[in-house]
């Protein structure tokens, strides 16, 4: 592009020198970019391969290039240069005018290990799909023995589990991996292999279910495997693979840190009916155990503790099971190079300027249904545009609403994130747990008046329209691992509303691990809040107006109801000012590597499940389709 801007504006300079005639001078036309895509033949390769890259003009009204240009390649580990894995690796390279594809052939050189590794491509003007893309490199190829769908390796007493062996590649030979209980805790297995065998021709092989044995007493413990291998070709990538035996019988804590005083098994999935069949595909081509429950609307909540939770019925869940055609919908990125095709279709995105003050919200690339069948929320530090605004932004992020009614627009009704109303006379339960670098984000779970969309003075400004925040990790405090819970009202004056706020809640430090945070809209004039089997908070008309302030939260007010948010936010409205521990990790690295595991430091909301349970002064008409959601 600059060679022939330059050249135009010589001819241009040229032809008044020599006092022709401005007509008679006709400058070159500037060229139109085109649309690239990168694609990479073999994504996992060792020494000996070739890293083969083919860039490809994907454009309708052009099939080759208009005019040469240069392609920037880079190659990150840890957001470390690491092109020293290739032999004369190219930074650069010319993509010439009048060609459709440039093809790249580039040796792997000595390597040492393993390594995770990201490639990128940028052409100044152009636009390159496909990119980033994540490699493996390494010296051998590595056979890697793991627990199937379960990174965190964690199995309660009397569930089971399903061993993985797995090669990136076919294996030209049959390879044998040998599994030895360490001494002293066979009795703890039942139908535990002594082999895995990778076929030749195969990349993986699966045991039969290995049932973890239950006892009488309460032993939670670190269990560890032995793994050898006699192959030269294929070595082990862990010589031992450790899991967490997590007892049933563990004692009951305190109300605040307990799951238990809600639900027996908190981890028990809800399915409806009409998604029992798709469900049972799903857990058993997952090798998840089948832990759930059939609902239906009107079943009565669990009341393990007797805390007189049975006065509420079930009416709706979003429970994030992996149904394709069914809870999931396809989602394309903002930037169009990217379609998540694990999109909680039960929600939309939150792309609010609230939410983008420091980053572009992009859920198509930083959230999706794990395999495990949660909703995973993430922050990274990388380039990310944005749909609301169009503007590139330093920082990708996650955000999410549902039941966003608006009363000047009923055809906003019927979209599939509005299926839930808010009302008096419902209670909410969100199971989630926050995990990674916690510093500068304020993820949260909140719940907002819909007067907020389209609503009227004064109750359209927040937080007249009202504002319950269940649960928000303020990383500002000095304990990055508890929770505030907050309400926000009135109309604000000199700077000041009414916000009554737990600053912390007491006693409660459990932030990495699930935790039920819950919202009651009890009546017209009361609304209460809590973790797990303790209510932390609460608010009624009368004190709030005694006080002088106004109160939102009735259906004169907010007669479309409220609506549902899960953020993960920048606090203080500012960029984190210590990335360092996940600089360079890319979207495509962190949707290709699980991070169940507390290590990871990867900023992230992880959602179980979401659960509306009603009594019997709730009035509501609005039909669900319980299908799509649970």
């Amino acid at each position: 592009m600059k060679k022939i801007i330059i050249l135009a504006a010589a001819l241009l300079s040229a032809a008044c020198f020599n006092s022709c005639k401005e007509d008679e001078v006709t400058a070159p036309p500037i060229a139109e970019p085109v649309d690239l895509t990168m694609t990479v033949e073999n994504t996992s390769i060792v020494m000996g391969d070739d890293l083969v890259v083919t860039f490809t003009v994907e454009d309708d009204a052009s099939e080759t290039l208009n005019e040469t240009i240069e392609i920037n390649l880079s190659v990150t580990e840890n957001n470390q240069d690491v092109s020293t894995l290739f032999k004369d690796f190219p930074k650069t390279v010319s993509f010439e005018k009048g060609e459709s594809e440039l093809q790249l052939t580039i040796p792997v050189g000595t390597v040492e290990g393993a390594h995770s590794v990201t490639l990128s491509a940028e052409s100044r003007g152009y636009t390159i799909a496909g990119q980033p893309t994540l490699l493996s490199v390494a010296d051998y190829r590595y056979v890697t023995v793991s627990v199937k769908d379960n990174t965190a390796l964690e199995v309660k007493e009397g569930a089971t589990f399903v061993l993985v062996a797995s090669l990136e590649v076919p294996a030209e030979e049959e390879t044998v991996i040998n599994v030895a209980p360490k001494a002293g805790e066979e009795n703890w297995y039942k139908d535990l292999p002594s082999t895995l065998t990778i076929a030749k021709d195969a990349t993986s092989v699966e045991s039969s279910p290995v049932t973890m044995v239950e006892d009488e007493g309460y032993n939670p413990m670190d269990l560890t495997l032995d793994l050898t291998t006699t192959s030269k070709l294929y070595p082990l990538a862990n010589a031992s693979l450790v899991i967490s035996r997590l007892d049933n019988n563990e004692p009951l804590g305190t109300q605040v840190m307990d799951e238990r005083y809600l639900y027996t098994d908190p981890d028990e999935m809800y399915v409806s009916s009409g998604n029992e069949s798709a469900v049972k595909e799903w857990l058993s081509g997952a090798g998840l155990e089948e832990n759930y429950v059939v609902r239906t609307v009107g079943d009565a909540h669990p009341d393990p503790q007797g805390l007189g939770l049975s006065k509420w019925t079930f009416f709706a869940a979003y429970e994030f099971h992996k149904i394709k055609n069914g809870t999931v919908s396809d989602k394309k990125s903002n930037d169009n190079t990217y379609t998540n095709e694990w999109y909680p279709a039960c929600f939309a995105d939150q792309n609010t300027q609230a939410v983008e003050t420091a980053g572009a919200c992009d859920n198509a690339k930083y959230a999706w249904i794990t395999d495990g069948g949660y909703l995973r929320m993430i922050t990274l530090h990388e380039q990310c545009s944005s749909a609301r605004d169009k503007k590139q932004y330093d920082w990708g992020t996650s955000a999410f609403y549902a039941n966003k009614f608006n009363s000047n627009n009923q055809n906003n009704h019927g979209f599939k994130p509005q299926n839930v109303r808010i009302y008096p006379g419902m209670r909410i339960e969100v199971r989630a747990r926050i995990r990674g670098e916690k510093t500068g984000m304020l993820p949260g779970i909140w719940f907002q008046g819909n007067q907020a969309q389209g609503g009227t003075d004064p109750w359209v400004v927040w937080p007249a329209y009202g504002e319950i925040d269940v649960m928000e990790n303020n990383t500002m405090t000095n304990n990055r691992n508890t929770v505030e819970q907050t309400f926000h009202v009135g109309t604000i004056k000199d700077n000041v509303h009414y916000n009554p706020t737990t600053g912390g809640v007491a006693g409660f430090s459990g932030i990495d691990e699930y935790n039920i945070y819950w919202m009651e809209w009890v009546d017209e004039e009361n609304v209460r809040m809590g973790i797990n089997g303790q209510e932390n908070l609460a608010i009624s008309k009368s004190e709030v107006e005694g006080k002088g302030w106004s109160w939102p939260f009735t259906t004169t007010v907010n007669k479309e109801g409220l609506h549902i948010l899960l953020t993960m936010m920048f606090l203080g409205k500012q960029a984190p000012t210590n990335p360092s521990a996940y600089d360079g990790i890319t979207y495509l690295t962190a949707r290709n590597t699980e991070h169940d595991v507390k290590t990871s430091p990867i900023p992230r909301m992880e959602v179980d499940w979401v659960r509306f349970w009603i009594d019997n002064t709730y009035n509501c008409s609005l039909s669900r389709n319980t299908t799509l959601f649970y």
